[in-house]
C-alpha cells in the first residue's frame, strides 16, 4: 500500500481563512488597551480589533511561520512560537499587562489547556478578561453518531483531528472556574430548532435518541456548534479540583 487516509493530512497553511472573527470582536464593548491573541494566525482579528478600537496595542503568538509573517505587517508585534512549548517570561512579555488575552478556537487544540490559561492569568491586569471561542461536544449530531458508533474525525468541525482535549459548558465552566477565572458573559448562536417547541419541559425524539422532560436550558445545549466565552480574572485562585 503506497498510501493511506488521515484526516491528517491536510494543508494547514491554507485551511483556516483569512476572516476576522468578527462574531469575537462583536462581544467587546468596552475599549481595550492591551490585548495579547494566541494563535493569531495571519493577524485578521487583530487588524479588526485595530481598527475598531483606535489606539490599542494588540500582540500575536503564532507558530506558524508564514501566518507570522503576514500578522507581523498588521499587528505591533507577533511573537513566533508555540504556547505550550515556550516560557512567556522569556519573551519579554510583563505581568499584569494586558486588558484582554484571546484565545480563539485554541485551547482545545492543546495538551493542557488548563495550565495554559492558569499560566496566561499571571499577564492579565487584576481585571483582566480572557475571551475564548470553544466548540461544544455536547452537540447532538455528535450524540447521535456516536449512538451509531461513529466518532469519525474530520478535517474541519468539531470533530476536527487535530483537536486534542473536548469540552461540555459544564467543563468549560470547570476549566475557567479552576485556573482563577469567573465566566462574565457565555453566548452562542440561535438554535432555531427550538422555537418551534412552546412548552417546557417536553421530550424530544431524535431518532434512536429519546430524552425525556428536558427543560429548554437543557435542550439548548444539544445545539450549540461553539460557545463564546469571557472569562474575568478572579483576585484569588480558588482551590478547586479540575
Amino acid at each position: 500500500m503506497n498510501n493511506y487516509i488521515s484526516p491528517l493530512k491536510t494543508d494547514y497553511s491554507s485551511k483556516y481563512d483569512d476572516t476576522p472573527r468578527m462574531d469575537l470582536l462583536n462581544l467587546i464593548t468596552e475599549v481595550p488597551e492591551r490585548v495579547f491573541e494566541i494563535g493569531c494566525g495571519a493577524g485578521a482579528t487583530g487588524k479588526a480589533f485595530k481598527q475598531k478600537f483606535k489606539d490599542i496595542e494588540f500582540i500575536g503568538l503564532e507558530p506558524e511561520e508564514k501566518a507570522a509573517e503576514i500578522a507581523q505587517t498588521r499587528l505591533d508585534k507577533v511573537i513566533r512560537s508555540d504556547i505550550e512549548k515556550v516560557r512567556l517570561d522569556s519573551l519579554g512579555l510583563i505581568k499584569e499587562y494586558f486588558d484582554l488575552i484571546i484565545c480563539a478556537d485554541v485551547l482545545e487544540h492543546l495538551y493542557d489547556p488548563w495550565k495554559t490559561i492558569f499560566t496566561l492569568r499571571d499577564y492579565l491586569k487584576p481585571n483582566g478578561s480572557m475571551l475564548a471561542s470553544i466548540p461544544n461536544i455536547q452537540n447532538i449530531d455528535i450524540i447521535n453518531k456516536l449512538v451509531d458508533g461513529h466518532w469519525t474525525y474530520s478535517k474541519y468541525g468539531l470533530l476536527d483531528a487535530t483537536h486534542i482535549r473536548f469540552f461540555t459548558l459544564n467543563e468549560i465552566t470547570k476549566m475557567f472556574t479552576g485556573t482563577g477565572f469567573k465566566i462574565i458573559q457565555c453566548s452562542h448562536a440561535k438554535q432555531s430548532e427550538l422555537d418551534r417547541i412552546k412548552e417546557w419541559p417536553t421530550d424530544i425524539d431524535f431518532g434512536k435518541i429519546v430524552l425525556k422532560n428536558v427543560t429548554r436550558e437543557e435542550a439548548s445545549k444539544l445545539f450549540v456548534f461553539q460557545y463564546f466565552i469571557i472569562a474575568q480574572k478572579t483576585p484569588f485562585l480558588e482551590a478547586e479540583e479540575i
